[in-house]
């Protein structure tokens, strides 16, 4: 990503998307105010999903497709003397076996640097988006239900409440993806229904959310395909402005729906006005609307305006213009607390944990260097570092990595997930070594961080080992190399000094500190 320089004028931004079937390019004017005005859009198709749905890889002659367009798009941009742009790919090229050569190739012939947008980080800034829309249309914190961001080679499933998404997850039944496993013929409503039911996805967002069946929630589903068929359906342009949000009625849209699934192809090309490549998406797409309506109990359908590229432009632009706290923060906090009540943690030790180490984190940030979002990596780990005993209790750090590092969050990238399997997996027994694989692996920036967080949390987690909420009001005072949690007399601390023996090593090792609890009054 083309960094940017934080500008109060007018200015030039730019945002390509390289999908499984087209590449997009948009350039936008950006004002001061920070309003966003389209100066032009340009799109080719490259057929990389066929490559990589069928056969793992981007062959070698739409690599050569996608450099020469790439290399095109790249000339407008410097054609519009874009001062910022960011160069994304999604599905297909996230999956390829030979992603790095294809990144390498568009860096060699084009001169951009294609990020591969992870799922993760797809749905948050696609959800960002779509709720900062609907906020300024309703009373979006008071909605419940679930969120879709339908793709032509995944799908990616999100719950929210109360204004914050609570669950997330990629399944990878894009709508061509789904079209090409079945063929024009075999494509049905009954067949994408049973295919989708087969992912289990209500079973894991009771777990983690308790959303219980039969319960009556809202529908918000994004993406082209989405855009296409209920803009026909509602007589509107497929092509929207972000603002535009269609709600539908349920009920009122069904046997529409279910009619497109079973059209001929050719005559729907005709009713939607689409081209006819287009229409296998349309119909892939109403047979999953299909299944979210019918299988969740939907009493309202909301399709905003929302693009994946415009969701990525508005991120630029916040990414170099917003404070630090990120506007995601409490989102990704829900789903730390939703994956942890679904393996039965102690969501008071959790968040007592979490509380010591940001304030053990922002007493050493003012004489230690951390990685950038490393308080929110500790945080998250703090939240998670017990989870493993669902699995056992005597092993149950060991199991806390492996849970995380198989999990799906939202904001967070395969480094950072990685970074926080770790950290969690040293909040109690052995401190890391170098025969430990799991801590060999990380880069030698990354092990700083891991040692840094972890020598943190062992001492949070020492300190409510009681599970009391004892250090609720704890100060931190630092005199010469002792950092003393000064907490008001109450009783006994026998239990947590031990504990702080035990586990308060690494933090001497990393800090140069040694960590005493004080009992004194504190002035309130």
């Amino acid at each position: 990503m083309k960094k940017l320089r934080r500008l109060n004028s007018t200015f030039q931004a730019g945002v390509v998307d390289v999908g499984a079937h087209s590449i997009r390019l948009d350039i936008f004017e950006v004002s001061g105010g920070g309003k966003i005005d389209l100066l032009e859009s340009l799109s080719r198709t490259v057929n990389l999903g066929y490559d990589v749905f069928r056969h793992g890889s981007v062959s070698p002659e739409n690599l050569a497709r996608l450099s020469r367009v790439m290399s095109d798009f790249s000339r407008k941009l410097d054609e519009y003397k874009v001062q910022a742009h960011r160069v994304v790919a999604t599905s297909a090229i996230r999956e390829a076996f030979n992603r790095e050569l294809v990144v390498n190739r568009i860096r060699s012939d084009a001169h951009l640097d294609l990020e591969i947008l992870e799922a993760p980080e797809e749905v948050k800034i696609s959800f960002i988006a779509m709720r900062d829309s609907l906020r300024r249309q309703m009373e979006f914190d008071k909605l419940s239900g679930i969120c879709l961001v339908i793709g032509t080679g995944s799908l990616l499933v999100s719950y929210f409440a109360g204004g914050l998404m609570r669950f997330s997850e990629e399944v990878p039944l894009g709508t061509v993806r789904l079209f090409d496993a079945f063929g024009r013929s075999g494509l049905s409503v009954e067949r994408v229904i049973e295919t989708l039911r087969s992912q289990d996805i209500g079973q894991r967002m009771m777990e983690c959310v308790g959303l219980e069946a039969g319960r009556p929630i809202t529908l918000i589903a994004m993406g082209a395909s989405v855009r296409a068929l209920t803009g026909w359906i509602a007589g509107t342009a497929s092509e929207r402005d972000e603002e535009d949000c269609l709600t539908l009625d349920p009920d009122a849209i069904a046997p529409t729906l279910r009619r497109i699934m079973n059209i001929d192809p050719v005559k729907l090309a005709e009713e939607l006005k689409l081209p006819e490549e287009e229409v296998a998406s349309a119909g892939s797409c109403a047979g999953i609307l299909t299944y979210f309506l019918d299988a969740f109990n939907c009493r309202s359908f909301l399709s905003p305006g929302t693009t994946t590229r415009s969701a990525l432009i508005y991120d630029l632009i916040r990414r170099n213009r917003e404070p630090e706290r990120s506007p995601f923060h409490d989102d990704l906090i829900a789903i730390c607390d939703a994956i942890g009540c679904k393996y039965g943690y102690d969501p008071g030790h959790g968040r007592q944990v979490s509380q010591i180490c940001s304030k053990l984190f922002k007493k050493l940030k003012r004489s230690f260097d951390f990685a950038p979002r490393s308080e929110l990596l500790l945080e998250a780990a703090a939240r998670l570092h017990d989870i493993g005993r669902f699995v056992d209790t005597r092993q149950h750090h060991k199991h806390s990595y492996y849970l995380i590092s198989n999990t799906q969050l939202p904001g967070i990238s395969e480094e950072e997930l990685r970074i926080i399997a770790t950290v969690s997996r040293y909040h109690r027994k052995s401190e890391p070594k170098t025969s430990h694989l799991e801590y060999t692996m990380l880069s030698a920036e990354d092990k700083v961080t891991v040692l840094k967080l972890a020598a943190i949390l062992r001492v949070a987690d020492a300190l409510d080992c009681s599970r009391r909420g004892r250090f609720d009001k704890v100060k931190l005072v630092q005199r010469g190399h002792v950092l003393s949690a000064v907490v008001p007399e109450s009783g006994d601390f026998r239990t947590e000094r031990l504990y702080l023996e035990m586990k308060g090593g690494l933090f001497t090792q990393v800090f140069g500190l040694d960590v005493k609890i004080e009992e004194a009054p504190l002035s309130l």
